[in-house]
């Protein structure tokens, strides 16, 4: 297996060739972090200056990992069509899906009691995912930014700004002006894993940086957050794709 050069001391981009598997440098990054870009890219972060056999040596220790991720990858694609449920597992929310032909009939979404019912007047249903997204982000900006707030007080940390979007490779992020932003995927998360996230973000309102100072604090707020931090890392396998489709490019949390 061979490394295709690639200018990583200036945040240039490689890959593994033969092994589809993209090599990216991170400022940020102070260890080797194997990730899903999705749909289906597998990414190594990388910190600045790492040699080409460290990052080789890091994928073959990881084999094991690698091969489980694409046979879920493999696993998803071949399920593929129109959602027949959607589970909001991060607040404890569960819809059937209905489809209506409606020939002549704008398109539509209407939310009820456990079901969402879907009109179109297609036969395929093709404006299916976009009104997905716009629901999901609805769902989202109503529950994840009062969610924030409270673990906020929890911390004793007050975020400046805290906006939802759906995003590629980022559950969340915090920028130098103390904004947040959180994505809307999160409500398809499990509640603990959503809850380290939201700590995740506000700790970084005290440290930016991932320095041991910040892990400390971490963990002093979610002492279980390493697993919960592969487990988030892990559920990029399983986004349906009609979210997948909305989200941008990509951009690592590293």
């Amino acid at each position: 297996m061979t490394v295709q050069l690639g200018l990583w001391d200036s945040l240039g981009e490689a890959s593994l060739h033969g092994s589809g598997i993209v090599v990216r440098a991170s400022r940020r990054a102070r260890h080797l972090i194997l990730q899903v870009v999705p749909p289906h890219t597998l990414e190594v972060v990388v910190p600045l200056g790492t040699r080409p056999r460290e990052v080789m040596a890091f994928v073959a220790e990881n084999q094991a990992w690698i091969e489980q991720v694409r046979a879920d990858i493999g696993a998803r694609g071949r399920d593929g069509g129109l959602p027949a449920r959607i589970d909001l597992m991060a607040i404890g929310q569960s819809y059937c899906v209905a489809y209506r032909h409606r020939p002549g009939r704008r398109a539509s979404l209407k939310a009820g009691r456990g079901e969402l019912e879907i009109c179109s007047a297609y036969e395929d249903f093709r404006e299916t995912p976009a009104l997905l997204r716009r629901w999901l982000l609805d769902r989202a900006r109503r529950y994840l930014k009062p969610w924030l707030w409270q673990e906020a007080g929890r911390l004793d940390l007050k975020p400046r700004r805290i906006q939802v979007r759906l995003q590629r490779t980022r559950w969340g992020s915090c920028s130098s002006q103390g904004n947040i932003s959180l994505n809307a995927s999160l409500l398809l998360v499990q509640p603990p894993a959503a809850r380290y996230l939201l700590v995740h973000e506000l700790c970084h309102l005290r440290w930016l940086s991932h320095s041991k100072r910040y892990w400390r604090l971490v963990e002093a707020a979610e002492p279980d957050y390493r697993r919960l931090d592969r487990e988030l890392n892990a559920a990029w396998t399983a986004l349906p794709d009609w979210v997948l489709k909305a989200m941008q490019p990509p951009r690592s949390r590293a």
